[in-house]
C-alpha cells in the first residue's frame, strides 16, 4: 500500500471507538429531533420535483443512521433508477427487500431489465474500444509491413548506386590511366620513328625550300616525289622519270610544320627507315625538329 494511503494517524480527535452514528441517533432522539423521519420527507420531496442528486444525498444521511430503514433503501433504490444507476439500485431494492420492504409491482423487473441494458451497453462499448485497438493495431501492422517494404525498396536502390558508383569509378580508373599512357606514348614515339608508318605525301607538297648545299644545281622536279604510303615501307629508291633532273646532294631543307625525320626521309629516300641517315648527317641529338630549323640531305646510301 502507498504511504499516503496508509491510515496511520497517531492523534485521533476523541477517545476512539465505534458507533458514531449510533450516539448520533441517539442524541438526535434525545433532544426530540426525529431525523430519519425528517431525512426521509425531504428526500421524498426532492424525488418528486426531480431533484435526484439531493434526495440521493439525504438518503444516504439517513441510512448511515439508521441502516436497517427499509423505506428508505426502497426510496433510494428507487431514485438510483430514476438517475440510470441500475446496478446500485438493484442492491438497495435487494436491501430493502431483505429488510421487510414490499416491492412496487414491476420495480424488479424494471431495474433488472435496466441493469441488463447497463451491462449490454458497457459490453457494447467494450467490444467498440477493443475493435477499434484491433483497427489501430491492423493499421499498425500494415504500415510497419508498408515501411519495411520501402526500407528494403531503397536499401536496393543504395546497393544499386554504390554498384554503378564502383563500375564508374572503375572505368574512370581505366579511362584516365589508359589517357595517361597513350599521352606517355605520343610524347615517346609521336616523333616519326623507324617503328611508324609514314604518312602519305600528297602530290601537293612537292619538295620546296631545297637547295643543293653548294648553293649549285635546281631543285627536284614536283615529278621526283616519293611513292605512296602504301609501298614507303619496304619500297626501294625511287627511280627518277626519264627526263626529270635528279637532285644534287648534298642539299639544304628548311623544317615546316608536320616535318619529323620519317617524313624527310620518305620524302628524299623513299624510306622513313633512312632517317638516321638524316640524323647523322646533322649530329642531331634525338629526333626532335623545330619548325624552321635548316638540315643538310646528304646523299642516299647505297
Amino acid at each position: 500500500m502507498s504511504e499516503g494511503l496508509a491510515f496511520n494517524e497517531d492523534m485521533p480527535r476523541s477517545g476512539g471507538g465505534l458507533g458514531a452514528t449510533e450516539k448520533i441517533a441517539r442524541v438526535l432522539e434525545a433532544s426530540g429531533i426525529d431525523a430519519p423521519a425528517s431525512l426521509y420527507d425531504e428526500a421524498l420531496t426532492y424525488a418528486r420535483d426531480g431533484k435526484y442528486a439531493a434526495a440521493h444525498e439525504r438518503l444516504r444521511m439517513l441510512l448511515c443512521l439508521d441502516p436497517d430503514d427499509a423505506d428508505a433503501s426502497l426510496l433510494l433504490g428507487r431514485v438510483l433508477a430514476s438517475m440510470g444507476r441500475w446496478q446500485e439500485s438493484l442492491s438497495y431494492v435487494d436491501a430493502a427487500q431483505q429488510h421487510g420492504a414490499v416491492l412496487p409491482p414491476g420495480l424488479r423487473e424494471h431495474v433488472e431489465a435496466g441493469h441488463r441494458r447497463e451491462l449490454a451497453a458497457e459490453e457494447e462499448r467494450r467490444a467498440r474500444v477493443a475493435s477499434r485497438e484491433r483497427t489501430e493495431i491492423q493499421n499498425l501492422r500494415r504500415e510497419a509491413k508498408r515501411l519495411r517494404s520501402d526500407n528494403a525498396a531503397l536499401d536496393a536502390q543504395v546497393d544499386d548506386l554504390q554498384k554503378r558508383v564502383r563500375i564508374w569509378s572503375s572505368v574512370t580508373a581505366l579511362v584516365a590511366g589508359s589517357a595517361s599512357a597513350l599521352l606517355l606514348a605520343s610524347l615517346l614515339f609521336g616523333d616519326g620513328s623507324s617503328t611508324d608508318v609514314p604518312e602519305e605525301v600528297p602530290a601537293s607538297d612537292a619538295i620546296t625550300d631545297i637547295t643543293p648545299a653548294d648553293g649549285a644545281g635546281t631543285p627536284p622536279a614536283a615529278d621526283a616525289v616519293a611513292p605512296p604510303e602504301a609501298d614507303l615501307i619496304s619500297a626501294p629508291v625511287a627511280e627518277p622519270p626519264p627526263g626529270a633532273v635528279e637532285p644534287e646532294y648534298p642539299l639544304n631543307y628548311r623544317v615546316r610544320s608536320g616535318d619529323t625525320l620519317g617524313k624527310i626521309a620518305v620524302r628524299f629516300y623513299g624510306r622513313a627507315s633512312l632517317h638516321s641517315h638524316i640524323q647523322k648527317a646533322n649530329s642531331l641529338d634525338g629526333t626532335n625538329l623545330r619548325v624552321g630549323q635548316k638540315l643538310i640531305i646528304p646523299e642516299p646510301p647505297e
